[in-house]
């Protein structure tokens, strides 16, 4: 059965763990939001573009999100006024930190796996 190269990215990426939707945004651009949730429970999404059916267009776009993630910097974000987790992030901070670099880490493997399509 033949699959198309949207199919194979979903596929793929399903198989790790993350829900994928796609949006058709121009002719030929599709956004992708991979949204996976952590150990700690957190729910988390991205999005990146494919243009003109080139996988290596989307991973280039994946590699550039990998690139600039900070988990210091998205730990600081799920932090309250009172120095603990917020809006369902873990309590401790070195849990949301470790939360955050696992969320780097499957960043990491997707695109690392997108490679071999």
């Amino acid at each position: 059965m033949y699959m198309t190269t949207i199919e194979r990215i979903i596929a793929l990426a399903s198989g790790l763990g993350w829900q994928v939707t796609t949006q058709k945004k121009k002719r030929y651009l599709v956004e992708f939001e991979f949204q996976q949730y952590t150990k700690m429970g957190q729910d988390f999404n991205f999005c990146a573009v494919m243009k003109g059916n080139d996988i290596n267009s989307l991973i280039e776009n994946i590699e550039e999100y990998y690139e600039g993630f900070d988990p210091d910097y998205e730990a600081y974000l799920w932090i309250g006024t009172d120095g603990h987790g917020k809006n369902g992030a873990p309590y401790h901070i070195k849990d949301i930190v470790s939360d955050m670099e696992e969320v780097e880490t499957m960043i990491d493997k997707l695109c690392e796996r997108l490679k071999t399509l």
